[in-house]
């Protein structure tokens, strides 16, 4: 079994609805024989260029319909996809294209070409240019087109590269990952099976398919047969929940973390909703307390927490489009107490764990075997070992091949069969895996002792007004932060309060906006150990990106950058 035979089997698929996309304002259909008529036709039409197998071809593109149909083309022909991400900076974009070897380079549109004109003159070898448009997704393909390309996907072996996905760099040059067909297979036909998806339900799908995640989604799709719907954009999510009505959602923290503080902020607009709000938060905790000890609940303490649930939390469900079975999180820890929120809401958030060198997750959560505050249990033919620091080694087939022309790099995390993850972990007494750090993250302060920023981080940004944090302390006697709060968020929070201001620089030096924060770092202390407490911190206006370099495409900080960025103002919280 591969790819290949996933699109092959295609055929065979009853006439369900593989896609749904926004088209002149109302959702249009895809139906899984169009699928494969436009991937077969658009294969055709990239070996008319002249295209043989095993060659690479890039898609630069934000996540639509057409990406998926141009993966499902080139992977089925026998060429390796390189994934970029619709925002690279000129830099990474150039590096990727050099070192992928890529000989075609297929955009989104007209938006990207001048960034690639600024940087054509230097590709060390000749990419053909196309764009979208420039196929014809409508075509039928005829009776030859089609055997020739169901017999190249017959022909895929296990070992063959299906792609190359480049890291997004928190720090360093993009590396890129060797994924082949066996890595594809094992991961989706566990993962998807572990959390129950099945071919009547329906996915919104929004993130960038150069994240790993993005891809396993796509794939998943071809092998169980469920339908994609795809999102306008990351902006149209809200609306798009609710017209959708999805069964289940993939997505990374960043997205519920936003979410969660939209819902703060909206009930601190409304006394009455905040005491019902903060009511419902405390008796639903204290139900969730006899649940996890297997206590029976008193009823009224039940009665109580059925109906205030239903006026503080339903909205929240009816938002996320009322349907949802589950939401999957990855790609970066996501803070315990927002898992034990949503499910308050009745949005079961399964958390898991895994890289893009795993090809994605090699631990989730599932409905059935749920502990928030880990990643889960193991999947499928995974193998687990903790080297002597902590940090997680895995052995499975969904571990890359290694790092595409990078033999160093390789040497340094597969040794005797095992991946280095670079996270530090434990498994618990009932078998879940608990991630603490990502080991190059560590913070070890004067005192000799190691702090985790990313938790810190995470607990941080519960309050609804925080967009971002980067915590610092390395060889430092105590931690501090740098906080950055977004235009909007604190636009928004002076109107709450009817704040005059002229500027809105003028409100970052509010008085009051730093005593709720001080409330928060308060807060936060409160539940680490004395060498974790934040002793300083500083809060910064200009909004943190990844156009303007402060965070990777998959939105994780770069650390290296904001601590040069911000030097000066570190140095002076230690002054």
């Amino acid at each position: 079994m591969t790819l290949g035979t996933w699109i092959i089997d295609l055929q065979n698929r009853s006439d369900g609805t593989a896609i749904k996309y926004k088209g002149h304002d109302s959702w249009k259909k895809i139906s899984w024989s169009e699928y494969l008529n436009k991937t077969i036709s658009l294969a055709s039409q990239i070996k008319e260029l002249g295209f043989k197998r095993k060659e690479h071809i890039g898609i630069l593109s934000s996540t639509r319909w057409e990406w998926v149909i141009t993966d499902m083309a080139i992977i089925g022909s026998g060429m390796v996809t390189v994934p970029l991400y619709a925002n690279l900076s000129d830099e990474d974009l150039l590096y990727i294209i050099n070192h992928s070897e890529i000989a075609l380079l297929i955009m989104e549109n007209d938006s990207y070409s001048k960034q690639i004109d600024r940087i054509k003159a230097k590709f060390i070898k000749p990419v053909i240019l196309k764009k979208f448009e420039d196929f014809d997704f409508e075509l039928q393909a005829n009776d030859t087109e089609k055997d020739f390309f169901i017999n190249s996907c017959a022909k895929i072996k296990l070992s063959d590269v299906a792609t190359l996905v480049y890291t997004s760099g928190t720090s360093g040059t993009p590396k890129g990952v060797v994924i082949i067909h066996e890595s594809i297979v094992s991961e989706v036909t566990e993962i998807f099976q572990a959390v129950g998806v099945k071919p009547h339900h329906i996915a919104l799908t929004f993130l960038p398919y150069a994240h790993v995640m993005g891809r396993v989604e796509v794939w998943g799709s071809c092998y169980i047969g469920h339908t994609l719907a795809f999102a306008e954009s990351i902006e149209k999510i809200k609306n798009n929940l609710t017209e959708i009505k999805p069964d289940f959602i993939i997505a990374v923290p960043r997205i519920f973390e936003k979410f969660y503080a939209a819902v703060l902020a909206k009930v601190e607009t409304q006394p009455f909703k905040q005491k019902l709000f903060n009511e419902a938060l405390l008796v639903a905790t204290e139900v969730a307390k006899y649940r996890q000890t297997m206590q029976t609940i008193p009823w009224l303490l039940l009665l109580k927490h059925e109906t205030l649930c239903k006026l503080a939390f339903e909205p929240i469900k009816k938002a996320f489009g009322g349907k949802l079975l589950f939401a999957v999180s990855g790609g970066a820890p996501l803070a315990k107490d927002l898992t034990s929120f949503f499910s308050f809401c009745g949005i079961q958030i399964l958390e898991g764990y895994g890289l893009t060198e795993t090809c994605a997750a090699v631990a989730i959560n599932t409905p059935f075997n749920f502990h928030p505050g880990t990643v889960g249990n193991l999947i499928g033919d995974v193998k687990i070992k903790f080297a002597s620091d902590g940090e997680i080694l895995i052995k499975s087939k969904k571990c890359m091949q290694g790092y595409f022309k990078n033999p160093e790099a390789t040497a340094e995390v597969l040794k005797d069969g095992y991946f280095a993850t670079g996270d530090i972990g434990e498994l618990t007494t009932t078998g879940q895996l608990k991630i603490t750090d990502r080991k190059k993250d560590l913070i070890k302060t004067a005192n000799g002792k190691y702090v985790a920023p990313q938790k810190l981080e995470g607990l941080l940004k519960q309050e609804s007004l925080i967009s971002q944090v980067l915590i610092h302390g390395d060889q430092k006697k105590f931690i501090s932060a740098v906080i950055c709060i977004e235009e909007a968020q604190i636009k928004s929070w002076a109107e709450n309060q009817k704040l005059d201001f002229e500027k809105t620089e003028d409100l970052y030096e509010n008085p009051a906006l730093r005593i709720r924060i001080q409330k928060q770092i308060q807060l936060t202390n409160a539940s680490l150990a004395s060498h974790e407490a934040i002793k300083k911190f500083e809060i910064v206006s200009d909004g943190w990106t990844v156009e303007n370099g402060c965070l990777t495409p998959s939105l994780k900080i770069k650390r290296k950058f904001l601590e040069k960025k911000y030097s000066k103002l570190i140095d002076e919280m230690y002054e």
